[in-house]
């Protein structure tokens, strides 16, 4: 579970992102299979773990969890933690008692390659991420650089290194919607973006921050100073396009090289009832996405063209990329990410408790920020109301992970149609619950 490492995120991680990358390993946890090892940057709760295998019907007394030593500090399972001497006699002295392994992480980083060859466990693709290859798949500079040579449709932009190529990138970029977007190359999950626009506007999607800008005063050095960080001074500028319909699709990768495709995504965004706030909330993703056919045939045939290319230049494994169909329809790709998605968890429970084929039959969506501070709390709250999962009705809602810092818990939302999973969704965010009490 090796979530928000300097690949991913650069080494100047906010505690936001550290908080999200140690709630996002006991989401992951909901991968786990009968007799795996999980290797965590956090200790993951037996209750969750119990529920775990209550839910998906297998032993969860079965599975081992190892936290490296230096990870308890850190939150992050970095490729040093994961390569230090104590740790591989570990991990050794678990998986002795088995012939049989394979290593699945959430990204494909040097060190997990270097790891997998201590451990005797040959995988496809190793070579690829030995030499840092994966790391092409996860900046934004190189998403646009390897995008553009299977020619999928990108919002017109560039990359910049210094506050000059900032200046003239806005200054020309500017004139085409009246926005543009600043993002930091290796800032994921949206907390290294900002928007500019020389108009009166609420936060917009896509950003950590809509600023409105006098164009005349607008200060590059300032903005440069302000976003780059000691491991990162590139920045992209991009035209920036209201989106209609955001989504992503996910594929793997396989061993063998063959392309499959995982799943499709409608991204759910709200705004905060703080009107000075200047982003918008996250709330959850909708599976399978809600694009017309003609819409998903469009992206389908873009993006396949660029998992081509990530299996012709040696990557194996999960790769999910983003994109968007702009307020007058064209089609926008953002960006691509060679490792666990937001949705590959949620892909991955669906089929598990409804089949392969359940995005014919069902919609499924998480629930993020529903206000319980335990899981127990969540388990007798849904269980009193008629909420909780029903393997029998295959409809309800399952709780996932538990924030305990912030009080809140991320819920998975399975329902027959999108009414239905949206009336879920709405019940578990009301903000009056003097009725769940």
């Amino acid at each position: 579970m090796n979530a928000g490492t300097a690949q991913m995120s650069g080494g100047d991680l906010t505690a936001t992102q550290l908080s999200l990358s140690a709630n996002s390993a006991c989401r992951s946890a909901w991968f786990a299979q009968e007799g795996d090892l999980i290797v965590s940057p956090v200790a993951i709760p037996a209750d969750l773990l119990s529920f775990i295998g209550a839910t998906l019907n297998f032993d969860a007394s079965s599975l081992s969890t190892l936290v490296p030593d230096d990870a308890r500090e850190s939150l992050i399972l970095n490729d040093c933690t994961l390569l230090s001497n104590a740790f591989v006699e570990r991990l050794n002295s678990h998986i002795r008692q088995k012939s049989t392994w394979r290593i699945s992480a959430c990204y494909s980083s040097e060190g997990v390659a270097r790891l997998a060859e201590l451990l005797g466990i040959p995988q496809s693709g190793d070579e690829f991420a030995l030499q840092r290859g994966p790391d092409l798949l996860n900046r934004k500079s190189h998403f646009r650089q390897l995008a553009t040579s299977v020619a999928l449709p990108l919002p017109s932009g560039c990359a910049t290194t210094n506050p000059n190529e900032l200046f003239r990138a806005v200054t020309s970029l500017r004139s085409e919607t009246g926005n543009v977007i600043v993002k930091l190359d290796n800032g994921a999950g949206g907390v290294g973006n900002v928007i500019l626009t020389g108009n009166e506007s609420g936060a917009l999607p896509g950003a950590r921050d809509t600023r409105t800008v006098a164009w005349p005063s607008f200060d590059p050095q300032a903005l440069w100073s302000e976003m780059i960080t000691a491991s990162c001074k590139t920045l992209v500028i991009e035209s920036y396009h209201l989106a209609r319909a955001p989504f992503y699709l996910e594929y793997e990768i396989e061993e063998d090289g063959s392309i499959v495709f995982i799943n499709s995504g409608s991204i759910r965004l709200r705004r905060s009832e703080d009107r000075s706030e200047r982003a918008l909330i996250w709330t959850g993703l909708e599976l399978p996405s809600d694009l017309t056919n003609e819409q998903w045939l469009a992206a389908q045939a873009h993006a396949y063209r660029f998992v081509e290319l990530a299996r012709t230049l040696g990557y194996r494994g999960m790769i999910n990329i983003d994109g968007i169909f702009a307020s007058d329809g064209r089609l926008f790709f953002n960006e691509a990410n060679g490792r666990w998605g937001g949705g590959s968890v949620l892909h991955s429970i669906a089929v598990r408790l409804l089949g392969i084929d359940y995005s014919s039959r069902h919609v499924i969506s998480s629930v993020r920020n529903v206000p319980l501070c335990s899981l127990q709390a969540a388990l007798d709250r849904f269980v009193r109301y008629g909420f909780l999962f029903d393997g029998t009705r295959k409809e309800g809602v399952i709780p996932l992970a538990v924030d305990q810092e912030a009080g809140t818990v991320e819920c998975l939302v399975i329902a027959r149609d999108r009414s239905t999973a949206r009336d879920l969704q709405h019940r578990l965010l009301a903000i009056d619950l003097a009725p769940w009490a």
